[in-house]
């Protein structure tokens, strides 16, 4: 795992969502964390050290974008534990499965697997 400080952090998350509170601060710190830690293992090449020193390297703001994504996708599956956001007359409001903008914000940094 990164070996640096962490580089996405609950108060980034509520900065980038306006959220001035406390009352979800354990759901947040939740949320990022799960987004970290899927995005180091997702994106290996956007977490590297600098080979002399041994420090770790900014971040790309990229990555850090898509894990602000995540980590709002995933606060909002709080409220809809199987995907389903809303009914009405309209029919059902879902959460896809699938991200287009956090896979093309991470795309650069994942190694393409070959079967």
């Amino acid at each position: 795992m990164w070996p640096g400080p962490p580089w996405l952090t609950s108060e980034d998350y509520k900065a980038w969502a306006r959220i001035s509170d406390t009352a979800d601060d354990a759901a947040i710190d939740e949320a990022v964390t799960a987004a970290s830690e899927s995005l180091e293992l997702r994106a290996p090449a956007a977490f590297t050290t600098d080979p002399d020193t041994g420090d770790p390297d900014p971040v790309p703001r990229a990555v850090k974008q898509a894990g602000l994504l995540l980590a709002n996708r995933l606060m909002a599956r709080r409220n809809s534990p199987d995907g389903v956001v809303g009914v009405s007359d309209m029919g059902t409001a879902t959460i896809l499965s699938y991200d287009a903008d956090i896979a093309a914000l991470v795309g650069p940094w994942t190694e393409m697997v070959v079967s």
